[in-house]
């Protein structure tokens, strides 16, 4: 017919075929790849042109959204962890005589030896308390799950929904 070759089957389907390919070894069933690029892929089809950058703008958006809250909790935890550390270096600064030497009340109570001290005190306890904010900074990004509503900008190319947070992970090997 016009140059085509046609392989007509003895009657078996082809379903059957593609099937038994799938099957590595006993129990063992490989899944298929997703369906990227058809019309109807497992995504959903493609969207339009000013759809797809309209919705990019928005899952850029989002995903800002979520990166400045992480930024913001961050700022926040290691400011109110390293806030003892951070009093202990302002006093010992404010009141030593070489630095600034201010006429607060605190100060009158405090020597150059008593500020240094302070400073050395300050500088001391700042390592740990870093790596306690750093904890705390982790469990609470893995608790509230943060990371896990960031989303990947190829949603906005295929229809369906634009946020999904069902935290399925699937691996084709």
């Amino acid at each position: 017919m016009c140059g085509v070759d046609l392989e007509l089957d003895d009657g078996g389907s082809g379903e059957e075929e593609k099937e038994e390919d799938l099957w590595v070894e006993e129990g063992v069933k490989m899944l298929p790849p997703p369906v990227a690029h058809s019309g109807d892929s497992a995504w959903g089809g493609r969207r339009g042109r000013c759809c797809c950058v309209a919705c990019g703008a928005a899952l850029l958006l989002w995903n800002l959204c979520v990166v400045s809250a992480c930024l913001l909790l961050l700022a926040l935890v290691f400011s109110l962890v390293l806030l003892p550390a951070l009093l202990l270096l302002y006093t010992g600064f404010l009141c030593h005589s070489r630095v600034l030497h201010a006429p607060f009340a605190i100060c009158r109570y405090l020597d150059d030896n008593s500020c240094s001290a302070l400073i050395i005190l300050g500088f001391v306890m700042m390592s740990p308390l870093v790596v306690v904010a750093a904890a705390i900074f982790c469990e609470l990004l893995r608790r509230l799950r943060l990371l896990l509503l960031i989303q990947p900008l190829k949603r906005a190319r295929y229809r369906g929904p634009l946020l999904d947070w069902t935290g399925g992970v699937h691996a084709w090997v």
